[in-house]
């Protein structure tokens, strides 16, 4: 199917009697603004079809054809019925929103600015077009037109699912998520705002609430990179397992590894962001540069951890007392013997190569333990 723009000016004419001067120049102006707004088969193709006798006769054809799936049916005949009136911001709104799920952006954008011209207060045209200025980077723009459809309509929540976005771009995570519940009190099954309130928590540092956020968008459907925003909240808790096969929904595994090296490296878990990132480039040796390049990055951390570390007692075979930054599992021959908790002084025996090994107690077993755990974890003070 052709999407090239099709001049229409030539079958908009619909009344008995031809205007003329000033009233011909505008009507011609008209047709040549409606006209742009078709993008479909060459409006030749629509010939055959009985003329449109009327706006309301244009309307309803225009919708049937709609529901019976013939968009460029339907979008050639609301552009028909605005040569009868072309003051009506109805026509406009459907052809805005055929565009709008074709993907022909520019074409809907110009409906829905057509539809405001005509009803400034409409509140449909002002939420389309502030999400259609908002993934345009108009975000200013957006925002306005956003809060002037919840105005008109409090109960517009696409409108508080766009606040939502134009917060979280601004940082205000709070606001972002004030706005999501908002928006999931009007419609508690709107997948693609939940998916926007996990990812809001993520970034909030509320890691539980952005997994059971998460967790519930894609039991409601989401698509839109759920699955990732989802690895990234498992990794950021070490579930890193857990967080490739999540990866792996949308990604390659070459990328899967990068974005696992990532989070690791955030978390301070060099041992295994360098682990991930190896893992990336030997998927991808010749095109994964991401890779190479945070490889370079964890090496060189490791390297001044291990200069630290040199000067340190555990260096000269000297134990040293350190505290844990964070619950931390401790390791020793793959296996996990116990676990170092936040707060907690351990023993640090041996520091190389960004781990240390320390002594901590096993309150389990009532017994000390010794094993691995990553260096950055560990510090002098809390």
């Amino acid at each position: 199917m052709a999407c090239c723009s099709v001049a229409l000016a030539g079958q908009l004419v619909g009344c008995a009697s031809q205007p003329t001067g000033e009233a011909d120049s505008s009507a011609s102006a008209r047709d040549q603004e409606t006209s742009r707004l078709y993008a479909g088969e060459p409006a030749v193709v629509h010939s055959s079809q009985t003329p449109v006798a009327s706006a309301a006769e244009g309307i309803a054809r225009g919708d049937q054809a709609y529901r019976e799936g013939k968009l460029d049916l339907a979008t050639y005949l609301y552009v028909e019925s605005l040569a009868f009136d072309a003051t009506a911001a109805e026509p406009f709104l459907k052809i805005g929103a055929i565009h709008e799920q074709r993907g022909n952006r520019e074409l809907a954008q110009k409906a829905f600015e057509l539809a405001l011209e005509r009803q400034p207060d409409n509140a449909i045209a002002c939420e389309h077009l502030g999400l259609l200025y908002l993934q345009a980077g108009r975000t200013d723009e957006a925002q306005a037109l956003f809060e002037r459809a919840i105005a008109v309509d409090p109960n517009r929540w696409r409108a508080y699912n766009g606040l939502g976005v134009v917060a979280d771009r601004r940082h205000d995570y709070a606001g972002a998520i004030a706005s999501y519940d908002r928006a999931l009190a009007i419609e508690p099954k709107a997948a693609s705002v939940m998916n926007n309130r996990g990812y809001s928590r993520f970034l909030a540092g509320d890691l539980p609430g952005a997994e059971t956020d998460l967790k519930e968008a894609i039991r409601l459907g989401a698509g839109d990179g759920v699955w990732t925003n989802l690895g990234r909240v498992l990794a950021a808790q070490a579930h890193y397992s857990k967080a490739l096969q999540c990866f792996l929904r949308d990604m390659r595994v070459h990328e899967a590894y990068n974005s696992l090296g990532e989070a690791a490296l955030q978390r301070g878990d060099d041992p295994q962001a360098q682990r991930y990132f190896q893992l990336a480039i030997r998927e991808s040796p010749m095109y994964y540069e991401a890779a190479q390049k945070n490889l370079v990055v964890v090496n060189e951390r490791m390297a001044s951890l291990d200069a630290a570390a040199a000067t340190a007692p555990a260096a000269r075979g000297e134990p040293s007392l350190r505290v844990v930054l964070e619950d931390t599992k401790v390791y020793f021959d793959g296996k996990v013997v116990g676990l170092a908790r936040r707060g907690e002084r351990v023993v640090v025996l041996e520091s190389k190569q960004g781990r240390s090994k320390v002594r901590v107690r096993d309150a389990a077993a009532g017994a000390d333990v010794t094993g691995w755990l990553p260096s950055a974890v560990l510090a002098d003070r809390p």
